[in-house]
């Protein structure tokens, strides 16, 4: 067990008996806290479903609510629709250029023909170069053809890569309609309701690791010089009426500048005197509540 039940008699016998002993004691308080994360909306619309309420213990990437996601579904079928209709405008050059590729056929099987009539005195070279004109022309019109097909096809491509890139973005807001836990922990508040319009930044909900608390203590300059990082400490909880329990700690960070003294934290001290806040890990066995005081008492032999 991390934790277990003392009274206050048992506290100052374990004090008296350091007195006795020669090891000086001193008590340094503190309320107990923890991490906690605020959720909020990372779009804007009516809120459908909250799927928790306060109490209620969340994993991480578990979905919390949801947001009505109906405008981004009509501006990704919209985009959908124009890029089919991109799509379309793209054409295959060969298709195209069907027409010219075979008239081009034609006019090389006459220029092979009237070749060989020229051989046998059949043919002018006249006729000849008439053929090779056409088929120069045809070849350029072919080319001329291709170019303007691959310079639209170009353009169309690059239309279908800009609408693929904008439907892509609105699937990620569309995505973001499902509020999900950035982290496991209990709800501890709960700032909107389903029907309410929400807008991105809100807070939604606040969620704390009830498992792993601390107590945030303040310790005078004169205590610190025993105290370091990674030290183990007993940390004690106050629940009133006389019943306390004390809990297995140990020191997570120590603040590098000086605040004043907490109105929070009971203390005899003046207001005024400067402390140093200490964090000292606690396993929460479900008793502690945050804003719980505690205190760590402190002796000359403090390990």
């Amino acid at each position: 067990m991390n934790s277990r039940i003392l009274s206050f008699a048992s506290i100052a016998s374990v004090i008296l008996f350091a007195v006795a002993c020669s090891r000086p004691t001193s008590v340094v308080q503190g309320i107990f806290d923890t991490n906690m994360v605020n959720v909020s909306s990372e779009c804007n619309g009516k809120i459908l479903e909250f799927y928790v309420n306060e109490g209620d213990t969340v994993a991480l990437g578990q979905e919390l609510a949801l947001i009505d996601t109906l405008s981004f579904e009509v501006q990704i079928n919209t985009l959908l629709a124009g890029k089919d209709a991109a799509m379309t405008v793209m054409s295959d050059a060969a298709v195209q250029t069907k027409a010219l590729s075979e008239q081009l056929v034609r006019l090389e099987i006459d220029r092979d023909r009237i070749s060989r009539l020229i051989e046998v005195g059949a043919a002018s070279r006249h006729q000849l170069d008439q053929i090779e004109t056409s088929i120069a022309v045809v070849r350029g019109q072919i080319d001329a053809a291709s170019a303007t097909i691959r310079t639209a096809n170009d353009a169309a491509s690059g239309n279908v890569a800009s609408i693929e890139t904008q439907i892509q973005g609105i699937r990620d807001m569309k995505e973001k309609c499902h509020i999900r836990s950035f982290s496991s922990g209990t709800v501890i508040g709960k700032y909107a309701q389903a029907g309410e319009v929400t807008a991105v930044g809100r807070p939604l909900l606040k969620i704390a690791d009830m498992d792993n608390v601390f107590l945030r203590a303040y310790f005078k300059s004169s205590q610190l010089h025993n105290v370091r990082l990674g030290q183990k400490m007993k940390v004690i909880a106050n629940y009133g009426k006389d019943s306390v329990r004390e809990y297995d700690g140990v020191v997570i960070w120590i603040s590098q500048e000086s605040e004043f003294t907490p109105k929070t934290v009971p203390t005899d001290e003046e207001r005024s005197n400067l402390v140093y806040p200490v964090k000292i890990a606690v396993k929460n066995d479900g008793y502690i509540k945050l804003g719980f005081t505690g205190e760590v008492v402190l002796t000359d032999e403090q390990d």
